[in-house]
């Protein structure tokens, strides 16, 4: 009735009115868009609740897809969740006329009948490795390689006995992208890598940085530096090593990943490698809306990182 459809009576009008009028109701034209199926809507699911990283690149997607004349519907889920399983299921119920992925895997990408055949849809800084034909546009970096730069970094500086604090490699391809570069970074410099002692997998935390690092220093006391996979990791990480009687960078070093800003104001300072957030977010967008546009041919690219000298890495002398 609150659409003017014509069926409805006067005497049922009246009725109806009266009731809106004494509990001043108003109409919620966002709840309204969403029970129809808003055409000009973008959905936006974000794996990990508490990922530091994706509330940052928000931002950016936010901006970025209001710029277009669109609007953000916004999905957080856990980081073990399937998000492609979601997503097809807010497509069939709220029809957004495309989805952005902030952290997606492969695996479940390969499973999707709808998403990128039914609906437009990018992944942003996870890549598509291994997909026969993907039907999904991905924007991401390197995860090996970049895993391999930090480790490079340590290397550099004299480290040889490091560890790793990290994701389940089985959960996430990106973890285990991540791994790979690490252990054939050592490799290649002769340095010996035992997973089962100097790996620690855990959830991506303060806290689960916090309790690995601890774990970690359990299993492999004679470590000299940690990579943390991750920046809210490492940032966990730093309490847990000074709880323990251990100092960054005075006693152990520690490089993290991401390059997410609260890093720039942990004391020491977080030496990290920097993903270009807003250039991802950027390029993403623009691919999506070249395939809601009538192009459904998959793009995937890749964007360069860099390593950002903080106060968290120390030298060793030879």
């Amino acid at each position: 009735m609150l659409a003017g459809h014509p069926d409805v009576s006067p005497s049922t009008a009246a009725v109806v009115n009266a009731v809106i009028e004494r509990h001043h109701f108003h109409v919620n034209r966002n709840a309204s868009n969403l029970k129809r199926g808003n055409t000009t809507s973008i959905l936006v699911m974000v794996k990990g609740r508490y990922n530091m990283l994706f509330a940052a690149m928000m931002e950016h997607v936010q901006a970025a897809v209001t710029a277009t004349r669109h609007t953000v519907i916004a999905q957080y889920i856990d980081e073990d969740d399937n998000e492609v399983a979601e997503a097809e299921r807010w497509v069939a119920e709220v029809k957004p006329c495309g989805v952005v992925f902030l952290g997606a895997d492969a695996s479940h990408v390969e499973q999707s009948h709808l998403l990128g055949q039914r609906c437009p849809a990018v992944i942003l800084t996870n890549s598509l490795d291994g997909l026969s034909r993907p039907a999904i546009s991905c924007v991401t970096t390197n995860d090996r390689a970049a895993a391999g730069a930090a480790i490079e970094y340590l290397l550099d500086h004299g480290h040889r006995r490091i560890g790793v604090i990290g994701g389940q490699p089985t959960q996430s391809a990106m973890s285990a992208h991540r791994q790979s570069g690490v252990v054939e970074a050592m490799a290649k410099r002769g340095v010996e890598f035992d997973l089962a002692t100097h790996y620690f997998a855990t959830r991506f935390s303060m806290e689960s940085g916090y309790r690995a690092a601890q774990r970690l220093m359990e299993s492999a006391p004679d470590i000299t530096a940690i990579y943390a996979m991750g920046d809210i990791m490492a940032m966990g990480a730093i309490r847990g090593l000074f709880e323990q009687g251990l100092k960054v960078p005075d006693d152990i070093s520690l490089i993290g990943h991401d390059g997410i800003e609260p890093a720039s104001y942990v004391v020491p300072k977080l030496t990290t490698v920097r993903q270009p957030q807003e250039a991802i977010v950027t390029r993403g967008v623009e691919i999506l809306m070249r395939h809601i546009g009538g192009d459904p041919t998959p793009v995937a690219e890749t964007m360069d990182v860099e390593i950002v000298n903080g106060e968290s890495v120390c030298c060793l002398a030879e």
